[in-house]
């Protein structure tokens, strides 16, 4: 799930994480954060400048990213961002 909030400044987007215990034990929790904070910085360019971007991890997450792969995290990350703020102009 991820949130959009803008801030009405041009810098660049930043990331805001919640994952919970449900999403599984410290060691998943702390590889579904890195992988998405790694994901975020690769696709922030494409992003709205001036917002904040919190993402709330699901149950889940973690077999996704062992399933697909940490990029295919990132390009839902990508796609729900865009959801959250509209397409880029």
């Amino acid at each position: 799930m991820v949130y959009a909030f803008e801030r009405g400044e041009g810098d660049q987007p930043r990331l805001g994480l919640s994952v919970g215990k449900r999403v599984g034990g410290a060691v998943e929790r702390n590889r579904v954060k890195r992988v998405l904070r790694e994901e975020f910085a690769r696709i922030s360019g494409s992003l709205a400048p001036g917002v904040d971007y919190v993402v709330i991890a699901r149950p889940g997450a973690h077999e996704y990213i062992n399933e697909r792969g940490a990029r295919a995290l990132g390009d839902r990350l990508g796609e729900l961002a865009e959801k959250a703020t509209g397409p880029r102009s």
